[in-house]
């Protein structure tokens, strides 16, 4: 009986102390909280990024059906992508040699070696 009664006060003064705890507001709880508010906000700030994304993407999409069909916005990009290749291949052409730059020549593989290669 009296260990009993003993057990009982303990248990009492263990909730008491914790919830004497609960009650305190302290740096701690306050880190806890600023962070949990920090998280929230960046949570609504990918949200955001990621719907901003997804209107671009679907901008996007629409611009290049609708430039397949009409066929003249994408006109230009052709001759464009063509003049950067033929200046690449005329600096190509400029470029010394990779015996000049020091270069050693590519070291033959078992590839090179097989019956009905070009290299054969």
């Amino acid at each position: 009986m009296i260990r009993n009664l003993l057990c009982g006060i303990a248990a009492g003064l263990l909730l008491i102390g914790a919830a004497a705890r609960a009650d305190d507001n302290d740096a701690a709880d306050q880190k806890v909280a600023a962070d949990k508010a920090k998280v929230q906000q960046d949570t609504a700030t990918v949200q955001a990024d990621r719907a901003k994304v997804r209107a671009d993407h679907e901008q996007v999409v629409d611009d290049r059906s609708s430039g397949a069909r009409i066929g003249t916005s994408c006109a230009g990009t052709g001759a464009r992508i063509a003049g950067k290749t033929a200046r690449t291949a005329t600096e190509q052409l400029l470029e010394p040699s990779d015996g000049a730059r020091g270069r050693s020549p590519r070291a033959p593989s078992h590839l090179d070696q097989r019956p009905g290669s070009a290299n054969t």
